[in-house]
């Protein structure tokens, strides 16, 4: 399978692949959690609670993370795999208003 991701919808695949799942720590306000996938398709969702900032800035981050899955080749080493996207709440309560796309593009890069 290329490149075609499915987003995740259900509660119960999040809740899965927290508790199952291998946690990366990508910095200090982004994580990904990875678990293999049963039917060898790619899947992504994303986390970000009201602790993170207002709607607009965690509908920002969520942009974000979809904008890179679907223009960025996935990595291989998340091939047939669930991957969800969880950020972290700050001290800063402006940390997130604050940092750049590309700087999550790096990232998703490292993966």
């Amino acid at each position: 399978m290329a490149n075609k991701v499915i987003s995740l919808k259900k509660s119960s695949s999040f809740k899965t692949a927290a508790n199952l799942g291998k946690r990366i720590k990508l910095s200090a306000w982004l994580t990904v959690q990875v678990l293999k996938s049963d039917d060898a398709k790619n899947y992504a969702g994303i986390t970000a609670s009201a602790k993170v900032g207002n709607a607009v800035t965690r509908n920002k981050l969520k942009r974000w993370v979809r904008a890179c899955v679907q223009t960025e080749p996935w990595p291989e080493s998340l091939q047939s795999k669930t991957v969800v996207f969880v950020f972290r709440a700050q001290a800063d309560g402006q940390f997130y208003s604050k940092i750049k796309y590309s700087e999550f593009l790096q990232l998703f890069k490292k993966l």
